[in-house]
């Protein structure tokens, strides 16, 4: 998260965190002694160890049943986790049910029956007996891809008494599966969000654009928040984002469209972000609403990562229609001590219960509790209340045990009783707040009476929440006068919520709301005005006309979301938004919020950036997804107001004008220069990534004096990632190669410029070689050498492998001193054999036993040009047979080796002038498998005799 937060610090405490080590004995039928428990938690906090991998293996998902018991789920089982003392510890477990095979990566208790993600999709398991066990088989709900690590994931009930779904972005739900015109999103993208009515008969899609969040879940006022996965494969590139927590947003976007596009923060199409949490593999989400824990700690949302073994507590403070956020880490793993947090709950007792394992790791449950100095346990009893009061008060209200309390209750208090409690303003605002949730979920929702007096109420959260559940109870047929006050209250959440019920509505419904929503394109929030882009979209073309006439007269804020509106309509490349608006804007407005949303639109009218055949993945943030066929008098007025405009010295801004230069392929020396001029030496590297993409789309000729540049920025990008002590992973070195070959394209001389270089010469350096010919590439191959044989940079595969391409005794004799070498030994030994030197024989006739099959392959070519035989080449060629017969897909490589085998054979007996039957394989073997078992076996007793 970044630390330049001016509002007040949202956590009270600042004492330091303190290392907690507590050895608990576990009572198993084995009599198993619990490991330690060393988890860093804040002071007061103490972590026990619940259940052990005996009796919850490889955890990878866990809920509460209504009794409040936990229910863990791994590879091929549900376990009920049983503590029949209640003192903190599961003594023993309950088989639920004997699935999913590859464990449930979802789980949701609703009375009797279980949800649970797993198998085909959705799975219905009954216990109608109560008896702990499922009543049989489970029944498919909804149908979708689950299992794998991007697949389908948590399921809850929401407040609304609807089922949310959360998917990873390998899902492959699209418009086609989509038929609901009540979905707020109808052509999702990537990971979704769906809800699903309390039957499962209507499914719509809330949100989309997530990479591959696991969990989700909602707050004390009804906001649902999600934690996000980073492109950690794409660090210290410009595409990269770091983990996030989303507060999503019904119709909102997440911003992950391909493996090297994904869409930073501040995209008009954004849920809010409230914390960005660096590299992780984000698992479990759960909101905190119970009062075990202290003050500080109610309604928070507490997030897990798998990979670096944290909960992270992320304390929220309301700022507009969303929510600004601190995070810190709450439980962590001491090393060397694996910690890999899978999922989170609250159990009845209010307890944090944490689970571990997932990728076949050991399982575990912790139980996480506060205590006072004297150690005494703070949860506190309700006493004896009033049915009204113990289903306002409820905990955890939307867990299966807490509604296994009150939701038995509502019915006998009836739906007047709540009305009377949400008009009540001696109580509390949370009370006030469930009051209004229960009535949307188990009765009628508002009535216009209610809608009336709610409007007139001072808290926002309550007016908000009034707007929300009328849009989640009207049926999708909304009044104009009772949501009106709501569309025009002075809060932003307010008229989020009453914007967030339209998103849901058919088009001939919102005729009569054409004012309010041309007036909430205009919002300073910036949710509420793309919610009112949405919902505009959805509009009939009467409506949506009528809109665009009051957006026109208002100014220019409106009528560049009502131009993205027009092109969500279905106009793509039209260039009324593109050129008519967004070059417009450009070449009329100065102000920086206003330039860099008309910069968005443009973009967003040629169609977005994302993958494409007609491009390689570094331009996958770059170059237009589709094709750009525009008028070129047009484009010439856009590439013109970019050259007038840029640079601003808004750096965000400056960013997106740049991309969008990439976008058109501008022929602009003008630009060319002014792009250049970002790279420094001084610059950041990732800054000087992005600059370098854009040059490369550039068509213009580069002066000798801009391939120097180039050519320098290239070379010092290795220094200045290690200055700056910044990482890369294995997506960095092959899309740089794409930006350098397209810059080579554009620039032939730049290779040798790079080669003739005097900063050339680092190991890393060895990735612009390829594109080198002639006398700069033997030229760049005779350096490496030179400052490998001297000492100055270390031999690397990659390296040794490029310097395999000198024909040369130096070379051979640096193979033959890397064989030692594990990491070098493979790639030394294909040097070795490629040349295939009578004194290298024996090292290549060893290179048959080689595990990396490719080596093993090239060594026996080498052998099958040698002019003479002896046994130990034969005894060899057996070996290798032998071991091809066990494997799979080797038919090619086993028809290789027999072919040199029997005539090697053949030559040996008749040196010595023996007569011996070759083997030969049975005619009744069952399938090529058997049969080369069984001549590999013939073969290995042959050589015996």
């Amino acid at each position: 998260m970044k630390k330049s937060m001016t509002y007040q610090a949202l956590w009270t405490w600042r004492k330091p965190l303190f290392m907690l080590l507590c050895m608990i004995v576990l009572s198993v039928p084995q009599s198993v002694r619990a490991a330690e428990v060393p988890l860093e938690l804040p002071p007061g906090f103490r972590a026990t160890l619940f259940a052990a991998d005996n009796i919850a293996p490889s955890v990878q998902c866990m809920t509460t049943d209504s009794q409040g018991r936990i229910v863990v789920s791994g590879p091929g089982y549900i376990h009920t986790l049983i503590d029949a003392d209640h003192d903190g510890i599961a003594e023993s477990f309950e088989v639920f049910a004997n699935g999913p095979a590859s464990g449930a990566q979802g789980l949701c208790f609703d009375g009797s029956k279980l949800y649970s993600v797993g198998e085909d999709g959705i799975m219905l398991y009954v216990d109608e007996d109560r008896d702990g066990k499922a009543d049989g088989e489970a029944e498919l709900i909804y149908r979708c891809r689950t299992g794998g690590e991007h697949f389908a994931h948590a399921i809850r009930k929401g407040p609304d008494g609807w089922f949310y779904l959360i998917q990873g972005n390998e899902t492959g739900i699209d418009e086609t599966l989509i038929d609901n015109a009540s979905s707020p999103i109808r052509k999702p993208d990537a990971g979704l969000l769906l809800r699903f009515s309390p039957n499962f008969s209507e499914i719509q899609v809330l949100a989309d654009g997530y990479r591959n969040a696991y969990d989700f879940d909602f707050n004390y006022i009804g906001d649902l928040f999600a934690y996000d996965s980073d492109g950690e494969r794409d660090i210290s590139l410009p595409w990269y984002r770091p983990t996030r927590v989303f507060n999503t947003v019904s119709g909102m976007n997440h911003g992950w469209v391909s493996r090297s596009w994904k869409r930073p923060n501040y995209f008009l199409e954004m849920c809010p972000t409230l914390v960005e949490a660096g590299r992780g593999s984000p698992t479990g989400v759960v909101s905190y609403q119970h009062r075990q824990f202290p003050e500080e700690f109610r309604n928070t949302l507490f997030v897990l990562d798998w990979t670096y073994g944290r909960v992270i507590a992320v304390k929220m403070k309301r700022q507009g229609a969303s929510w600004v956020a601190q995070s810190r880490d709450f439980a962590k793993g001491i090393s060397p001590y694996g910690f890999a947090p899978t999922d989170a709950v609250v159990g009845a007792d209010g307890a944090l219960y944490v689970s571990a394992g997932g990728r076949g790791t050991q399982g575990s449950v912790f139980r996480i509790t506060y205590e006072n100095a004297d150690g005494s346990d703070q949860t506190i009893v309700q006493k004896v209340l009033p049915p009204i009061e113990r289903v306002l008060q409820a905990d955890q209200p939307l867990e299966a045990w807490s509604r296994a309390r009150w939701e038995p209750l509502t019915k006998a208090i009836g739906e007047e009783a709540f009305l009377r409690a949400a008009l009540d303003r001696e109580r509390s605002v949370p009370e006030r707040l469930r009051a209004i949730e229960v009535l949307t979920e188990k009765f009628q929702g508002p009535d216009v009476d209610f809608m009336k007096s709610m409007e007139r109420e001072t808290d926002r959260e309550l007016r908000a929440r009034t707007a929300w559940s009328y849009g989640r109870s009207d049926s999708g047929k909304p009044d104009l006068l009772t949501l009106q006050p709501y569309l025009n209250d002075e809060s932003p959440a307010v008229v989020r919520s009453a914007l967030e019920g339209l998103t849901t509505c058919a088009a001939e419904t919102l005729v009569g709301f054409e004012n309010d929503v041309a007036k909430c394109l205009g919002h300073e929030d910036h949710v509420v005005r793309f919610l009112a882009v949405r919902v505009a979209t959805r509009m009939t073309d009467g409506s949506f006309r009528a809109v665009g006439d009051v957006a026109r007269t208002s100014g220019w804020p409106e009528s560049i979301l009502m131009a993205w509106a027009f092109v969500d309509r279905g106009y793509v490349g039209h260039p009324y938004g593109w050129h008519d608006i967004g070059t417009a804007a450009l070449s009329r407005l100065d102000d920086p919020q206003l330039q860099l949303n008309a910069v968005l639109l443009i973009q967003h009218s040629f169609g977005g950036f994302g993958d494409s055949p007609a491009h390689s993945g570094v331009f996958d943030g770059y170059m237009p997804r589709l094709p750009l066929n525009q008028e070129p008098t047009q484009l010439a007025d856009l590439q013109q107001a970019i050259e007038n405009l840029y640079p601003t010295g808004n750096a965000t801004l400056d960013w997106e004008l740049g991309r969008l230069t990439a976008m058109l392929t501008a022929d602009s020396p003008v630009l060319l220069e002014k792009i250049l001029q970002n790279v420094t030496d001084k610059s950041e590297p990732v800054s000087d990534l992005h600059h370098l993409i854009i040059a490369a789309t550039i068509s213009s000729p580069r002066t000798p004096d801009q391939t120097a540049q180039i050519a320098t920025a290239l070379l010092n990008l290795h220094e200045k990632l290690e200055d700056r002590k910044l990482v890369i992973d294995r997506n960095w070195e092959p899309r740089v190669k794409e930006m350098y070959e397209a810059l080579t394209a554009r620039d032939p001389d730049l290779p040798k410029t790079v080669a003739n270089h005097k900063k050339f010469g680092r190991p890393e350096h060895n990735l612009f070689v390829d594109a080198m010919q002639g006398e700069a590439r033997e030229q760049a191959i005779a350096l490496f050498l030179e400052r490998v044989q001297s000492g100055e940079i270390d031999l690397t595969v990659d390296l040794l492998n490029r310097l395999g391409e000198q024909n040369s005794e130096e070379v051979l004799e640096l193979a033959r001193e890397s064989l030692p070498n594990d990491l070098l030994h493979g790639t030394a030994l294909n040097i070795l054999a490629e040349r295939n030197l009578p004194e290298d024989r024996d090292v290549i006739l060893n290179g048959l036993n080689s595990e990396e099959l490719d080596i093993a392959a090239r060594c026996l070519e080498a052998a099958s040009d040698w002019s003479d035989s002896s046994p130990q080449e034969l005894a060899a060629l057996v070996r290798l047979l032998d071991r091809l017969s066990s494997l799979e897909g080797v038919d090619a490589f086993w028809n290789e080796t027999m072919n040199l085998l029997d005539p090697l054979a053949v030559k040996l007996l008749e040196e010595r002038e023996q007569e011996i039957d070759m083997p030969r394989p049975s005619q009744t073997s069952q399938s090529t498998e058997a049969s080369h078992r069984e001549l590999a076996k013939l073969w290995m007793e042959w050589m015996e005799t």
